[in-house]
């Protein structure tokens, strides 16, 4: 997985691993200002690039950064180790569990397979394309468990019909019920509407998202992927 500050926060793992044999084997650890300032500035990037997933750990890290050094005897600065040691625990947890990975452990785990890598490395276009594929593909599955010896439709649309429709081959709710019928409709509706929306248009262009779109549709295809788990 690319991130916008992988490069910085490599570096900044190898610095905090030196630094850590340093207070592990002297117990103190110092540096000029010109290398201070460039961890400084490691560390304000990585802060940046983790603010929408981890918003904590960007607002601690700034704050670690302000009292990570003091100022040492001949222009030199010295390791604050109580700082230190938390700005270890950050990174280690940052590289352990990388940016988005809370977040896709809800995913459908077939959507996840599909699009994780692609959207993580800022993709998001054919990260949320193959999301949207990827149900299509369970549908035409589902199609040939339920409907053995039926050739498969050529269009979703026909497959949805086939198998959601209120006398469908594919039983996800209790139609016995006012809320069973009117889910039923509704989650036809959603199947519908996302190979409408974002399947079939593909099919004909090259379509643009940005990050946000990108999150939507496959969080809207995981959903449908589940229903179809039922």
């Amino acid at each position: 997985m690319n991130t916008t500050y992988e490069k910085e926060l490599r570096s900044l793992q190898n610095w905090i691993e030196n630094a850590n044999m340093g207070l592990a084997t002297v117990g103190a650890v110092t540096t000029d200002t010109v290398s201070a300032n460039n961890i400084y500035y490691q560390i304000s990037t990585i802060a940046d690039g983790i603010v929408n997933e981890y918003p904590f750990y960007a607002t601690e890290l700034n704050n670690i950064s302000k009292n990570l050094f003091r100022n040492s005897a001949y222009g030199s600065v010295a390791l604050n180790s109580a700082a230190f040691g938390e700005l270890f625990v950050i990174i280690h947890h940052i590289i352990k569990e990388p940016v988005d990975m809370s977040v896709w452990r809800e995913i459908h785990p077939r959507i996840a397979m599909t699009s994780q890598s692609l959207f993580s490395d800022g993709y998001y276009d054919s990260a949320a394309e193959k999301a949207v594929k990827e149900v299509e593909s369970r549908l035409r599955e589902l199609f040939q468990q339920l409907k053995p010896g039926v050739s498969v439709p050529a269009k979703i649309g026909d497959i949805v019909g086939a198998l959601l429709t209120e006398n469908g081959a594919y039983h996800f709710v209790d139609l016995s019920t006012v809320s069973g019928r009117d889910y039923r409709r509704g989650i036809q509706s959603l199947f519908e509407g996302i190979f409408a929306a974002y399947r079939n248009p593909s099919a004909h262009a090259n379509l643009s998202c940005t990050r946000r779109e990108a999150i939507e549709q496959i969080v809207l295809a995981s959903q449908l992927m589940y229903i179809l788990n039922k």
